[in-house]
């Protein structure tokens, strides 16, 4: 039995890793939010995210803005549901999944069949108004983990510092944000803010190994000693240190308190098939499918169930400058089936709030650059694509959803089909402006982060 409860997401301890929370408040009644900039965003603490980190430079353009030249889009498009107005890519399958028929009584719709519910952005670019794109692995993902070039803290422990879930506590059950994945492009989401850093998982199957039999408890002697040198430590240590010592000390405590997060079968992910709450494991392997990236989503869910405000899950295999065909049409269906299956599975999981986590939840997608190539036959003379920082490259084309995704099915920032330059009149989006607009959906001001930056609103 999973102890993922409603009960328990009550009654558990609420301290983050870092211990900037320290205990709990009155409860609190959901009321979106417009964000502080008042572009419209439905900013709460309640809500959550969900980042899916292409690592290597995903060719997003055949997926989400196929309507192109084969210069762009070698592999065509295909027709979505009705009212959408992004270009659906004929890499993904079309057809539903039939291997969900069983469980659910009903075969899964594919991502083509729900293009509506997905809002497509055209023109993600890192450095908007320069002469050129940015086509070096990093400097982009200093900019994709931080928001600027020359890093700074990752994505994931800036949301772990400002939110308000960890800074002031909460009525209901927190566990901090994660990132998991083992990739470079993915690892530096949880660069430390000070001392603050989230949970890191290199995948679903070292963190089942890696939790052990006791999820490294310890004799109560052994806390009390190390509570008590800590105590110690800090009382002969200037005000500065002293601080950084006590949040060491508390992060400790908060390990042992987050020791039945650990130890739950439900984030036993392929070997516990019937743990979980609302969808078990086995239904989730149905939903998201069984690779690493299916693997790693499903065990991401469990961390929203146990309160993460956000996750970061890494997908490797996209630096593809040959023999791309074959590789990359593997690599977008597997992210369809991810995608497709978190409409599906969000859709099924009771909120502690209410409503579902459909309703509370913004997914998005993120990645060094698209991809470029010289030849008129979509490819370079190695069947491949490169990033030289040119229009393919430097206009990525993403996916949004989730319940408040107001605008699904409709695609901002057009491009020329033959020259992938942004069409007049259309708007060009900063990486930094839409990495804003996640932070503001989770309640987070950031305008010290990113001074005049204004949050990506066009979506909601």
């Amino acid at each position: 039995m999973s102890s993922i409860t409603k009960s328990n997401r009550r009654s558990f301890l609420k301290l983050g890793l870092g211990g900037i929370a320290t205990g709990a408040i009155a409860p609190w009644v959901w009321t979106p939010r417009i964000s502080k900039a008042g572009l419209g965003i439905p900013a709460s603490r309640h809500n959550h995210l969900i980042v899916i980190n292409l690592d290597g430079g995903a060719r997003s353009v055949p997926m989400f803005n196929g309507a192109l030249d084969t210069r762009w889009n070698p592999m065509g498009t295909q027709p979505g549901a009705a009212g959408t107005e992004w270009g659906v890519g004929m890499v993904f399958d079309s057809a539903p999944y039939a291997d969900t028929q069983v469980p659910f009584g009903v075969a899964m719709p594919s991502l083509p069949m729900i293009s509506n519910e997905v809002c497509v952005l055209g023109t993600l670019d890192h450095t908007p108004g320069a002469a050129a794109g940015v086509g070096d692995h990093n400097v982009a993902r200093d900019i994709i983990s931080a928001g600027k070039t020359g890093g700074g803290p990752g994505m994931m422990s800036l949301i772990y510092a400002r939110h308000k879930n960890y800074t002031e506590g909460s009525a209901g059950l927190v566990f901090p944000p994660v990132v998991i994945g083992s990739g470079a492009a993915t690892t530096i989401f949880g660069i430390p803010e000070g001392s603050i850093t989230p949970v890191m998982v290199p995948s679903f199957s070292e963190f089942a190994s890696q939790s052990g039999d006791d999820a490294g408890g310890q004799p109560e002697w052994a806390r009390d000693f190390e509570a008590g040198l800590d105590g110690a430590t800090a009382a002969i240590r200037s005000a500065r240190d002293r601080q950084l010592i006590e949040r060491m000390s508390n992060g400790k405590q908060n390990v042992e308190a987050f020791r039945n997060v650990f130890l739950d079968p439900a984030l036993k992910i392929a070997t516990e098939p019937n743990a979980g709450v609302d969808l078990t494991n086995a239904q989730l392997a149905a939903i998201l499918g069984t690779s690493l990236l299916g693997r790693n989503m499903a065990l991401a869910l469990r961390f929203l169930q146990y309160g993460s405000a956000a996750v970061t899950v890494g997908d490797n295999g996209w630096d593809t400058h040959s023999a791309e065909m074959g590789a990359y049409s593997m690599s977008a269906n597997t992210l369809a089936r991810v995608l497709a299956g978190l409409n599906f599975a969000l859709k099924r999981m009771n909120h502690p709030e209410g409503g579902t986590y459909w309703d509370r939840t913004l997914v998005i997608l993120q990645s060094e650059f698209g991809r470029d190539n010289l030849g008129s036959n979509g490819y370079n003379s190695g069947g491949g694509s490169d990033h030289t920082g040119g229009p393919g490259s430097r206009y990525q084309a993403f996916p949004y959803m989730g319940g408040q995704v107001a605008q699904g099915g409709k695609f901002f920032g057009r491009t020329n089909a033959m020259t992938m330059e942004p069409l007049a009149g259309e708007p060009i989006y900063g990486t930094t402006a839409h990495m804003a607009m996640a932070l503001a959906y989770l309640d987070i001001t950031t305008e010290e982060i990113w001074p005049g930056i204004d949050p990506v609103a066009d979506i909601f």
